[in-house]
């Protein structure tokens, strides 16, 4: 019974580390690596833009970086830190990004 209630529990670390290693998607759609869901909005301009939205202001970050090969400007932040900031994050965060 304890050989297998630690087979187990290694099971799911391993899990956990396989998706923790996945990479973050260049996509649209959903994308567990960062917890984030990216989709392409005309902004105001009537240009395109992307928006994300995620569970943590990072999975924001490295899901604009990994769509716009790492050149983006921001045009809309909601519930993201600024630098030189402290927040704590209260609930889900989202980014509205121009790839440059």
């Amino acid at each position: 019974m304890r050989l297998r209630a630690k087979t187990s529990g290694l099971a799911f670390a391993v899990l956990g580390a396989v998706a923790a290693c996945s990479p973050v998607s260049t996509g649209m759609g959903p994308n567990s690596a960062s917890t984030s869901n990216a989709a392409t909005v005309t902004w105001a301009d009537g240009k395109p833009a992307v928006a994300i939205s995620c569970g943590m202001p990072s999975g924001c970050q490295e899901r604009a970086l990994a769509i716009c090969k790492g050149n983006y400007a921001t045009l809309k932040t909601e519930n993201m830190p600024s630098a030189g900031t402290y927040r704590e994050p209260q609930k889900a965060a989202s980014v509205v990004v121009r790839c440059s």
